[in-house]
């Protein structure tokens, strides 16, 4: 019988175990709607020559899928061992972005609109009166309304909807995209800032790839998509028992705390207020 190597799991209840030049991945019954997303958005990345894992084998019994080993290094780990070349490796990952939202409509039968309003109600969920103290309720509420009313209108686009530094792995020097299962509509720049404002990795002024960086537009989805980041982080690090994802807290709340500062100054002084009262919690 084969042995097997427990791996580190991710932001979801998928378990991983590493073979011989191979990873399987076994999703628990309630993913299997992602399972079969995955199946599906493998194919059309790989049509469109998007960098993604072989998949070498599915069992759509047991809800498990052995896919191609890309090793350890993930892109936060591999900008972090970069010297001179950061600026190009960012890049290269920014650029698969157009990519992804050139897929044409022909291939996009099915996917889903991001539901903004309910992935603000996970952040107000999964991070009051764990992370952010009771007496901020009405704040966060009127935050929440704020971002909807701003997002609302925007044109949408293809989007792989997670996409940061750390579902990108580097394997001899070769960019690899992961976890593309939730790919689906979003507001035009939310992959972008996904990856430019990731609170796993701030790329700092490498940001410049990004020309609507500072647009309002741009900031007002990346406030929403830093609020989800922490509902997240809030949910598996103090409810499910992956403290690593605390580290990512003080990050993601000075980088929606930069949006607020160029989108309305009366909330950032009352998120910086709160900011002083929540990590102490950290």
């Amino acid at each position: 019988m084969a042995a097997f190597e427990r791996l580190k799991g991710d932001a979801s209840s998928r378990q991983y175990f590493r073979g011989k030049n191979f990873v399987k991945v076994v999703y628990p019954p309630e993913m299997r709607d992602s399972f079969y997303n995955y199946l599906k958005w493998y194919k059309i990345y790989k049509k469109y020559n998007l960098p993604v894992p072989d998949l070498y084998d599915v069992d759509t019994v047991n809800l498990e899928m052995l896919v191609e080993d890309l090793g350890d290094v993930n892109g936060v780990e591999y900008f972090n061992s970069l010297k001179l070349s950061k600026k190009r490796f960012v890049e290269e990952v920014y650029n698969y972005i157009s990519i992804i939202q050139s897929i044409p409509e022909s291939e996009q039968i099915e996917a889903q609109s991001l539901d903004v309003e309910k992935e603000l109600d996970f952040f107000i969920a999964h991070c009051f009166d764990c992370l952010i103290p009771s007496d901020f309720k009405d704040f966060l509420n009127s935050l929440k309304d704020y971002t909807v009313k701003k997002l609302k209108g925007l044109p949408l686009k293809l989007a792989h909807r997670d996409y940061h530094f750390r579902n990108i792995m580097v394997k001899d020097k070769k960019v690899y995209i992961i976890d593309f299962q939730d790919t689906l509509f979003v507001p035009e720049f939310y992959d972008s800032a996904s990856l430019m404002f990731d609170a796993y990795l701030d790329v700092g002024r490498f940001r410049s790839v990004e020309s609507e960086l500072n647009s309002i537009d741009y900031r007002a989805i990346a406030l929403q998509r830093n609020l989800k980041a922490l509902g997240t982080f809030c949910f598996f690090g103090f409810k499910g028992g992956k403290g690593w994802f605390k580290k990512s807290i003080p990050l993601a709340m000075k980088y929606v705390s930069s949006h607020l500062e160029i989108l309305n100054k009366e909330f950032k002084k009352e998120w910086d207020r709160m900011i002083e009262e929540s990590l102490k919690s950290v």
